[in-house]
């Protein structure tokens, strides 16, 4: 061959084709031999034309699997062989390379520093052991509330570690030229836009009609207003014991939603702040997904938690159980973030999201045994080498500043044990039933009905769930099954302690509901197994991500790649009409068929006292398993008000003068013989229900009718 001049050389080395494709291709293309170069190429054209139907079909034969089951008619038999099939394809698809595993994020274990600052400890130390002394009595005051953010605030500052490469005269300048001249300069691209669309998902989802969806209060939002009036009315107690014994968290963010932001005293305050709550910790949903995964992870985990039924139900029910999974995607974020980058501020921050938790709803409680038990994981699978024990060491700061924020609880706690524990031990032990013969079987039971919950029934509390139906849709019921095996088959492979933590957690968030041994018909609750729908999604959104990253590497023309989009689209759309039919249409209008009508109750009312009559004058004419008559005066607009009257007190009515309004259930015929008698020249009114058996009796006596 003839030998290339200086000339050819130099337009070699300036074809600017040849450069940008070097630049793109992170292979060294000159390197390799012609002959191989076209192999290679024929085999990725043959890749790209090859359609992923392995993969496709595992998908779509697993959501025939879904659809398949039915627990009403106890029809399973169908769907767990689609299933199995369903496992057998994706098999299939990953040992012939089309389904390939998306990459696993790598942990930079190091040493963890244990410096301390001598002079903040000590103040931390000071203010804690105060803090706990005048904690006692049940009762927040202002010294003993001071003295416990003084111990938070002192703590973290003795233990937190200046962080690299922060600029922080350059950001005291940029707050200083804000305050100069408060202008606020957005810059939104494609990715912020798509992230802030599916945020507008999620709050469409979670505040449509939140008013009326669902309309009706129980007999328990009547203890938890009562207990936010106390609050109000100056009884800011740290543990409300009644009716079992709740956390203060959802009190004192409902409070603080009628005093400064000037909420009404009634159920839609109750549900706006769990939904608020909820909507909140979407933010760490998304950032939980990209620790995990990709921004894609994080993105399609916001997207399919934000509109699925379970969260919504749980928090529309305007009671605080939808703080378990708010509480815990914080904490397994900066626990796994903490682990990955060997970061002591990122385990301060868990024990802080820990102990917040803690302070919101009883289920919670299981979180810190399940950062325990993935604390060993981790340091296992690091065989218990020097970074691994430092690990262990720096993790006793999430139980120390876990404690700290758990402190006015612990102190009650020491005071009033059986109070504190009345709720959770009476599911688990014989305080108010015996327990069964055979614990063992029961729990055994337990676990596999908690574990089904997802694909076949979520539960019989219609507070908490549509009776009988799973707590996911059939997509993200097939994504979840899925991402399972996936989650099984990557740890198989590499043994990444990250999956079998994922996978073990599922179970152990469980625990709460599986528990419950004395009273096993309450199994499974998506209220106490709420902290499992963190990892359940999780790895559901890693399936979608997966599914839809194998089809999109397939796809070689524009079409191909259109079409791959539009089957995405076509999933999540699916999916979430799904699901604004379980929450939004199901779910209510079983909620309506099980509660009494006594907002329709309270509007007469309110038109009676509101017009010509007075509140102390008026009754209901209570009957067993019948409304609760708190909940009338409530939904009147009076918090402190009862108006329960037995019939065989109707005589104290005659000491009250002026009009008088009795309430009577539409079936009471004796009630109303008897108030014909007291009253011969009152008149009724027949008020009428769409639900059968919700009908009622207005009798009205003017202020000179007397018996």
């Amino acid at each position: 061959m003839e030998e290339p001049s200086l000339l050819d050389l130099l337009k070699e080395k300036l074809n600017l084709q040849k450069i940008w494709k070097n630049y793109r291709t992170p292979v060294d293309i000159d390197s390799t031999p012609p002959a191989v170069q076209k192999e290679e190429k024929e085999q990725v054209a043959h890749v790209r034309a090859t359609f992923p139907w392995k993969s496709l079909l595992a998908f779509l034969v697993a959501v025939a699997g879904q659809m398949s089951l039915n627990s009403q008619a106890n029809n399973y038999a169908l769907g767990v062989f689609l299933y199995i099939v369903s496992a057998g394809i994706l098999l299939f698809a990953i040992r012939t390379g089309e389904w390939k595993f998306l990459p696993s994020k790598v942990f930079d274990a190091q040493v963890f520093p244990l410096s301390v600052k001598r002079v903040p400890f000590f103040v931390f130390l000071i203010s804690l052991v105060l803090a706990f002394l005048t904690l006692g009595g049940n009762k927040f005051t202002g010294l003993n509330v001071s003295l416990w953010m003084a111990a938070i605030v002192t703590g973290v500052y003795a233990f937190w570690l200046p962080v690299k490469h922060l600029d922080l005269p350059g950001i005291r300048q940029k707050i200083i030229r804000f305050f100069q001249n408060p202008v606020v300069h957005l810059r939104l691209d494609p990715w912020k836009l798509l992230v802030l669309g599916v945020v507008c998902v999620a709050v469409f989802f979670h505040l449509y009609q939140l008013n009326t969806l669902p309309l009706e209060m129980t007999s328990d939002h009547t203890e938890k207003l009562m207990d936010i009036n106390q609050v109000l009315t100056g009884n800011p107690m740290i543990f409300f014991a009644n009716n079992g014994g709740r956390e203060p968290m959802h009190f004192y963010l409902s409070a603080l939603l009628v005093k400064v932001f000037g909420a009404g005293m009634n159920f839609f305050t109750l549900k706006l702040g769990m939904a608020l709550a909820f909507l909140f910790s979407l933010v760490y949903v998304y950032k939980l997904g990209c620790e995990v995964g990709s921004r894609w992870t994080g993105l399609f985990f916001m997207l399919l938690l934000g509109f699925a039924a379970w969260p919504n139900i749980i928090a529309r029910a305007g009671m605080r159980l939808v703080l378990a999974p708010v509480f815990t995607a914080p904490t397994l974020y900066y626990f796994l973030r903490g682990l990955r980058r060997s970061s002591r501020n990122d385990f301060i921050l868990t024990g802080l999201f820990l102990g917040a938790g803690l302070l919101g709803y009883t289920a919670f409680r299981i979180v810190p045994l399940v950062l325990v038990v993935g604390m060993l994981i981790y340091m296992a699978y690091h065989r218990f080498n020097k970074s691994a024990r430092s690990a262990g060491w720096a993790f006793l700061l999430v139980g120390l500043f876990a404690f700290v924020v758990f402190l006015p609880l612990f102190r009650y706690a020491l005071e009033s044990p059986q109070l504190f524990t009345e709720r959770m031990f009476s599911r688990i032990s014989s305080t108010e039933v015996p327990l069964p013969d055979n614990l063992f079987m029961v729990f055994l039971s337990n676990l596999w009905n908690a574990m089904i919950m997802p694909f076949w029934k979520s539960g019989t509390a219609w507070v908490i769930s549509v009776t009988d139906k799973p707590s996911l849709d059939i997509i993200s019921a097939a994504l979840y099954f899925l991402g399972f095996i996936l989650a099984v088959l990557r740890w198989l492979r590499s043994r990444s302690w990250l999956d079998l933590f994922l996978l073990v957690s599922i179970p152990l968030f469980m625990l709460p509901s599986i528990l419950s041994l004395a009273f096993p018909a309450e199994n499974p609750s998506q209220s106490r197994a709420g902290a499992a729908m963190i990892p359940i999604f999780l790895l559901a959104a890693i399936t979608l991500e997966s599914l839809l990253h194998t089809l999109w590497s397939k796809a070689g023309q524009t079409a191909s790649k259109v079409l791959v989009v539009l089957f995405g689209l076509m999933a999540i759309i699916f999916s979430a009409n799904l699901n604004y039919d379980l929450a939004l249409v199901q779910y209510p209008d079983g909620y309506r068929k099980s509660t009494w009508n006594s907002s329709q109750m309270g509007e007469v009312v309110n038109d009676f006292t509101s017009s010509f009559g007075k509140v102390d004058n008026v009754w209901v004419l209570s009957v067993p398993h019948w409304v609760d008559t708190r909940l009338v005066a409530m939904q009147a607009g009076y918090i402190d008000r009862d108006f329960q009257l037995w019939i065989d007190n109707l005589e104290i009515t005659l000491d009250h003068t002026g009009p008088k309004l009795f309430v009577v259930k539409g079936d009471d015929i004796e009630g109303m013989a008897r108030l014909r008698a007291f009253y011969p020249d009152g008149y009724s009114t027949f008020h009428t229900n769409p639900i059968l058996g919700r009908d009622f009796f207005v009798y009205l006596v003017g202020s000179e009718q007397q018996p």
